[in-house]
């Protein structure tokens, strides 16, 4: 019996070092049960097919040091958000709110110059400043030039609370910021604020996104998606011209 165990545990030892184990997969935060299923596209880019209750869209996740992020005004009162996408790989939206002029209104900053109006104090400011992305209240928001601004309103996540927000069904532009990501995205059904508001804020282990501050941009008829991305394509047609696009781009090499 001893020599018929030891032979069975030899050959259990070389099955052991000859045959490939299965492939070992480390978990992360999002792939948690109900997690939001992320799909990269490459070059910094993750997209996210929405499909939450009312909330219909797409939502695009990446770092801002990964990526080229840009405001590009239209040269002449209002255009559709896919005429001022640049050539190549893009994902933009429509940005800033506009007055009855097609004024932009609000700050918004291109590569630190002004192609906005005038500071918003009761409104919220996306910023990115050497690469770090942030939601701030625009009575907070500081002087001077930004290296990318855009204001907005109202804010749906605060500190990872959903304040008290106006009944509205519209159809919805947002950005958010979770940890060193920023989240984009655009809807393509009418949908509440708070409902919106409470999915962006829910954390990604209940199928939320996790957002720690998130920001209301334009939308209703102006909420549009124009997306160009290594192979893939999308898009949300606006029932109006905007003023400015919010645009991604692939970091310049």
């Amino acid at each position: 019996m001893q020599s018929t165990d030891f032979r069975r545990a030899a050959w259990l030892a070389i099955a052991l070092v000859i045959v490939p184990p299965h492939p070992v997969r480390v978990a992360r935060a999002t792939d948690a049960p109900g997690a939001a299923a992320w799909t990269s596209l490459g070059a910094g880019v993750e997209h996210l097919a929405i499909a939450h209750g009312a909330i219909d869209g797409h939502a695009f996740r990446f770092r801002p040091t990964d990526v080229a992020l840009r405001i590009v005004p239209a040269s002449a009162g209002l255009a559709p958000v896919a005429s001022l996408a640049p050539a190549g790989d893009v994902i933009a939206t429509n940005a800033s709110f506009f007055d009855t002029d097609g004024r932009a209104m609000g700050v918004a900053f291109d590569r630190g110059r002004s192609v906005g109006g005038a500071r918003l104090a009761r409104w919220a400011a996306f910023v990115v400043d050497g690469g770090r992305a942030r939601i701030v209240a625009g009575a907070r928001l500081e002087s001077g030039a930004h290296d990318f601004a855009v204001q907005g309103m109202p804010r749906l996540v605060v500190g990872g609370e959903v304040p008290a927000l106006k009944p509205q069904r519209a159809r919805r532009t947002a950005v958010c910021v979770a940890g060193d990501a920023v989240v984009l995205l655009a809807t393509r059904s009418r949908v509440e604020g708070a409902e919106l508001a409470r999915w962006l804020a829910a954390p990604a282990r209940d199928g939320g996104l996790g957002c720690d501050e998130a920001l209301n941009l334009d939308g209703g008829s102006s909420t549009q998606l124009t997306v160009r991305w290594n192979g893939f394509d999308a898009a949300i047609e606006g029932l109006s011209g905007v003023p400015n696009a919010l645009v991604v781009m692939p970091k310049p090499r």
